[in-house]
């Protein structure tokens, strides 16, 4: 399932613009927008010289689907017990925020 959309580019675990982390966590417990929200699986590639789109080592054969999002911001309407029911997700690639975030 490869529907979560990563723009973060400068995280070690995009690959062509898709997650490979295995399972994210979208932390905002007081979330009521997306700037307030943020992928805290996000680690940022510190090696100038190594792409993330040539593929990273640590991921799985598959990438990340809504179902594996862990989602502390329970005041989004795709939260159901901490877990994202959204049917895509895209993260920010300017801070690593949620946009698919949507208060209730």
């Amino acid at each position: 399932m490869k529907n979560l959309k990563c723009n973060a580019e400068k995280c070690v675990y995009n690959d062509h613009r898709e997650c490979y982390a295995g399972k994210i966590c979208v932390d905002g417990t007081q979330a009521v927008t997306t700037a307030d929200t943020y992928c805290a699986t996000f680690r940022e590639n510190e090696n100038p010289s190594f792409s993330s789109d040539a593929g990273c080592c640590c991921h799985e054969d598959h990438a990340v689907g809504t179902s594996e999002i862990k989602c502390e911001a329970v005041n989004c309407v795709y939260n159901e017990q901490k877990l994202c029911h959204a049917p895509a997700v895209q993260i920010n690639d300017m801070d690593a925020s949620c946009n698919t975030f949507k208060a209730r």
